[in-house]
């Protein structure tokens, strides 16, 4: 697609985006996978359909020659529904007042910002178990994985420093429960 892009001469004027709607799904024998030294969620825990990060959290790579500089990284929160507010940003469209309440536009981190554009972001696993990002802070409110995988523990809520534990394998609800009810109340 690239190549094709180039040799039309329409690279400057496109921007592409290389994403996906979710991680691995777990039914393509993951377990044979990792034997072989093939890890499909890296260091994340959990799969597609689950509410751990190896269940939402996945490539963005983007090519807009001109104006994201190539090699470039962001570690901001972002979520794909903040495409459309991107889309209506570069495209000077004004979206409704109802739609795309949600949506923040990435432009200034595409242009090389390294300001969070959001603080936070809500995920849910294919069975609605819901999740609260709260900057580096993770909070699911079930146990398990809500998902597909499963999980280990039975603790009711669970509770991430994404930013020292990507893995999600320290719990911290009991060890900070003022932030438990602090980001329960701003999910709510």
């Amino acid at each position: 697609v690239l190549r094709a892009l180039d040799d039309s001469g329409a690279a400057e004027n496109t921007l592409v985006i290389f994403t996906s709607d979710n991680g691995c799904a777990h039914y393509i024998d993951v377990a044979g996978l990792e034997a072989k030294g093939h890890f499909p969620s890296g260091p994340l825990r959990g799969y597609k359909s689950d509410v751990w990060e190896g269940g939402h959290r996945v490539p963005f790579i983007v090519r807009w020659p001109g104006k994201v500089k190539a090699g470039s990284a962001s570690g901001q929160l972002v979520h794909q529904a903040d495409l459309l507010a991107t889309f209506a940003d570069f495209l000077n469209a004004k979206l409704p007042d109802n739609a795309a309440e949600d949506s923040f536009s990435l432009l200034p981190l595409l242009k090389g910002a390294d300001k969070p554009i959001r603080q936070h972001a809500v995920s849910a696993s294919i069975r609605g178990v819901p999740c609260f990002r709260d900057g580096p802070w993770k909070l699911i409110l079930a146990p398990g994985s809500g998902g597909w995988t499963k999980g280990e523990g039975d603790d009711a809520v669970q509770l991430y420093n994404l930013s020292k534990d990507l893995g999600e394998t320290n719990n911290l609800a009991s060890a900070h429960p003022k932030r438990v009810v602090t980001m329960k109340k701003q999910l709510e």
